[in-house]
């Protein structure tokens, strides 16, 4: 049963070396993920507080441009 052990580690090592180009610093979902970031952030900061008061009335705290917005003031 020595070759199954073996088998299962390399198939083990030959699944992880493509794991650093995915989930690395610089891999394609750490960069997704960064990017999702940066454009929830840019939408919080589109609204200014007159805007965002404007927006998110009362009764309206839900409504897609309130949200957009960053949500009641």
């Amino acid at each position: 049963m020595r070759w199954l052990r073996a088998g299962v580690a390399i198939l083990s090592v030959m699944a992880t070396t493509g794991c650093p180009s995915e989930f690395g610093r610089d891999g394609r979902i750490a960069k997704a993920v960064h990017k999702d970031a940066q454009e929830q952030v840019i939408i919080i900061r589109r609204c200014v507080d007159q805007e965002r008061k404007r927006v998110c009335a009362r009764g309206q705290e839900s409504s897609k441009e309130c949200l957009e917005c960053g949500g009641p003031p």
